[in-house]
């Protein structure tokens, strides 16, 4: 996952869906958003936090999730990582890195 998540550092993508963390807490379509991803023995996660705060600063919400047992498969490579992320995110211009509010 560490190199997973150093490829991810840097950049900012954009939400292509809506993302309702609560019934109170939607990020709305476009939001820019950092990524990262997180490995159990049971589930594979990526969870986002706004484009325009750190990682260590921000609270991170669970974005997607995909449980081990429903893919059969116990090793993620980068590849299947990042059609996952394509499926959900799109990479956005580098030099716009504020979040949508």
């Amino acid at each position: 996952m560490r190199e997973i998540n150093a490829y991810y550092d840097e950049k900012v993508y954009s939400l292509k869906d809506d993302l309702k963390i609560s019934p109170d807490d939607i990020m709305k379509k476009g939001t820019l958003v950092r990524l990262y991803v997180e490995s159990t023995p049971s589930l594979l996660k990526i969870k986002v936090y706004p484009a325009n705060e750190s990682r260590e600063n921000s609270t991170g919400k669970l974005a997607a999730y995909l449980i081990n047992e429903d893919v059969k498969k116990k090793k993620y490579e980068f590849e299947d990582v990042n059609a996952w992320v394509e499926s959900k995110f799109i990479l956005a211009d580098p030099k716009n890195k504020k979040t949508k509010k």
